[in-house]
């Protein structure tokens, strides 16, 4: 299963941290890096097959387990900020996040401590969780629930979450081609896990469709937590003359390379929360994850009964995927900002055609 392979050198690592539960105003956070924290839901277009609800009740509790804290890592951020819209849409909702939780045997027993304490929903957004994932799901088969990990659907429950690793990585390597005066780019990847080596193939495509001089340079931290190994292949591309960089993980080794990409005034992008956060000045463009038409739906279910378990997949079409920073990039053209959005519309109304995925097969 490729989203678990994701995360196998992080697990095997023996990562692992104490989960606190606790709760504060609208919603609640815990982890094994300290505090908790919480807030209240709601979504926006995230591939949400079904009806969403405007307005969920008050009475909705969300549980989250993360995989980091949304500041240290772009994935993590992406599920924190769609959580925050959710609270900021619908103040009554409250949900309870915990960080740090790549160990399953130790994230299992907060997940049911949270649906215990009476969470509605439950969204489990590291990729080692299926097994767990699968297990709680039978024992709570009432709560609709979402696990990032394909190929996890369980009756009655158990809904999976992905995304389009081809539109993510042809979209990014498309605009970064047309902004490098020679066709190079970097990328710097974590371990070349299944995820990484889809987004490549992706990048592949954009990059050819945009420039015919393209030709990327690919390096790797070996690890999915290395900041430092970031920022280091990051300063190697520079050496070379390669500005233009793509930090392709989305996890916490990247946020090295971003940094270093605001102090040398590169052209850098990645996805999952924006880049923005760790490059205000070098990042181009941000894949954001919005997975908020998804939490819309689990909510729906939570209060109009379950449907049939489905594969939600985060696209351009479904807006699920959302491009940002390059509209206001002082390094992005008005023409090529032009050329952008209409290869942006052509992804999401698939007139650009793609391989089938291998990493989420029958999927975009």
């Amino acid at each position: 299963m490729e989203y678990c392979t994701r995360f196998a050198g992080v697990a095997a690592a023996g990562i692992a941290s104490v989960m606190l539960l606790a709760a504060c105003g609208g919603g609640s956070s815990a982890g094994g890096s300290g505090d908790a924290q919480s807030s209240s839901p709601e979504t926006s277009g995230a591939a949400a097959s079904g009806p969403s609800s405007s307005s969920a009740p008050k009475d909705v509790k969300i549980g989250l387990i993360q995989e980091a804290r949304p500041e240290v890592e772009p994935w993590s951020a992406a599920w924190h900020n769609s959580l925050e819209a959710v609270k900021a849409e619908n103040p009554g909702l409250t949900y309870t996040e915990t960080f740090d939780a790549y160990d399953a045997t130790r994230a299992e027993p907060v997940i049911r401590q949270m649906l215990d304490d009476g969470a509605n929903v439950m969204l489990m957004s590291t990729f080692v969780l299926a097994d767990a994932a699968k297990s709680v799901a039978k024992a709570y088969p009432t709560v609709p629930m979402l696990v990032t990990a394909f190929g996890t659907l369980q009756d009655p429950n158990l809904n999976s979450g992905s995304a389009s690793y081809l539109e993510i990585g042809y979209s990014t390597c498309w605009l970064l081609s047309k902004l490098s005066p020679d066709g190079r780019i970097g990328i710097v990847n974590a371990v070349g896990a299944p995820f990484e080596v889809e987004i490549t193939q992706g990048c592949e495509l954009g990059g050819k469709a945009a420039n015919p001089k393209f030709q990327a340079t690919t390096l790797s931290t070996n690890s999915f937590t290395d900041v430092q190994a970031s920022r280091e292949q990051v300063q190697a591309l520079l050496d070379q003359g390669i500005k233009q960089i793509y930090l392709l993980s989305s996890t916490e080794d990247s946020v090295g390379g971003m940094r270093l990409c605001d102090e040398a005034k590169a052209q850098c992008a990645t996805w999952g929360g924006d880049g923005r956060e760790w490059s205000p000045n070098g990042m181009v463009l941000t894949v954001n994850l919005d997975w908020s038409g998804v939490i819309k739906d689990l909510i729906s279910q939570s209060e109009n009964g379950l449907k049939k378990p489905t594969t939600y997949n985060l696209t351009y079409g479904s807006g699920g995927l959302k491009a940002l920073n390059y509209s206001d990039s002082p390094s992005v053209s008005p023409e090529v900002r032009a050329e952008f959005e209409q290869v942006l519309a052509d992804l999401a109304s698939t007139k650009i055609t793609l391989p089938e995925s291998s990493a989420h097969p029958g999927l975009r």
